[in-house]
């Protein structure tokens, strides 16, 4: 679709027109340019550099960037019939790069601020604690930092609502922020092709069926991924786009009352699902979710993890540990674990490595706790 970018886009504007404006704006910081078409029009521009690490180009019209704003109003933000009665929503908003179309919510009874992710975390603390948001908008993994921060008193905010964006927020993750903050934590499930899901004010992540179409191809296990047509875009049209996201969907109908498909999980990439050898020698899938299952009932000390497969049949976990444990215990605990969970699936690990210490994820770059390198 990026390579034909140009022709897939229905009011003339180049590929690498797009492209270097949404460069520009990623090396100056300045996320406020927009694109004009042959017909007068102005056009926002945004780089996504995806789960993938692939670059991909969106550009929105400003009555589609007007639709995305009430519905991110209507949909995401608490008690939003009050805003014009009541002091302004402060709105702290944490991404990688800003946009027109996110500031386009800053409007009357709403107060939108946007922390780069490339800031020095003490900074972001006082400013936040000086700005007092009712929601903060971030990565689970910066949600984290903050987290911790709330807890040693260098961060003091009470915020109303938290909202998990553009990685996967885990369970465990979830029930630690919403005790570090008091507060709710509800997703956002949005990519460079639409909005694709929200929570409700149940918690539940509902499928946004008004705005985006869906056919759901299965992977096996439980598991789907979505072919997506986007029902309200027509600047950059997606029609029948397939996503390499891994989900798992609800049987249950939310008790919100909204009949709109409600996701279980949002696990990963398909690119991540990972391989091992049954007892026979075949191969066999093992999705994200298992061997993140595979940590978090060893009971171990773990604070962080990252799983790798670089190879088919075997397995490495970085982990960092709590201060004072064992880092022996851990590792046999851990291997355990592993081996436990691959023998309920009849397979076996060729060559299965526990290490400690991970390498801090670079500022901007989406967390992924599990990465398959194999084929």
């Amino acid at each position: 679709m990026m390579a034909n970018f140009s022709q897939l886009n229905t009011v003339g504007i180049e590929k690498e027109s797009a492209l270097q404006t949404a460069l520009q704006a990623e090396r100056s910081r300045d996320f406020t340019p927009t694109l004009q078409s042959a017909t007068g029009k102005r056009f926002t521009v945004g780089l996504s550099s995806g789960t993938s690490g692939n670059r991909g180009l969106f550009l929105v019209g400003e009555q589609e960037q007007a639709g995305w704003s009430g519905v991110i109003l209507a949909r995401a933000l608490p008690n939003w019939r009050d805003l014009l009665r009541r002091p302004p929503l402060r709105v702290a908003f944490f991404l990688r790069a800003n946009s027109n179309l996110y500031q386009s919510t800053d409007k009357r009874g709403i107060q939108f601020r946007y922390f780069d992710l490339m800031t020095p975390l003490a900074q972001a603390e006082r400013a936040l604690t000086d700005f007092q948001p009712q929601v903060v908008i971030a990565p689970p993994s910066l949600l984290a930092l903050l987290a911790k921060a709330q807890q040693v008193g260098t961060l003091r905010i009470q915020p109303e609502r938290l909202i998990s964006v553009a990685e996967v927020l885990e369970p465990q993750d979830q029930a630690h922020l919403q005790t570090a903050f008091q507060c709710v934590v509800h997703q956002i499930y949005q990519c460079t092709e639409g909005l694709l899901a929200v929570s409700c004010p149940q918690g539940s992540l509902h499928w946004q069926a008004d705005l985006v179409a869906v056919q759901w191809q299965a992977l096996g296990q439980g598991r789907f991924s979505p072919i997506i047509t986007d029902l309200w875009r027509t600047t950059q049209p997606i029609i029948r786009y397939r996503l390499n996201d891994v989900i798992q969907l609800s049987t249950s109908v939310c008790s919100c009352g909204n009949d709109w498909q409600v996701l279980q999980a949002i696990e990963g990439r398909s690119d991540d699902i990972c391989y091992f050898a049954d007892e026979s020698g075949e191969w066999r899938v093992v999705f994200p979710d298992v061997i993140r299952r595979m940590v978090l009932l060893a009971d171990a000390p773990v604070l962080e993890y990252q799983a790798v497969q670089s190879e088919r049949g075997q397995l490495r976990l970085a982990v960092q540990v709590a201060e004072g444990a064992d880092f022996g215990v851990v590792e046999r605990t851990l291997q355990e674990s592993v081996l436990r969970e691959l023998a309920r699936y009849r397979c076996v690990v060729a060559r299965l490595e526990v290490v400690e210490g991970i390498a801090p994820v670079p500022a901007g770059v989406k967390r992924r706790r599990v990465v398959a390198k194999s084929i």
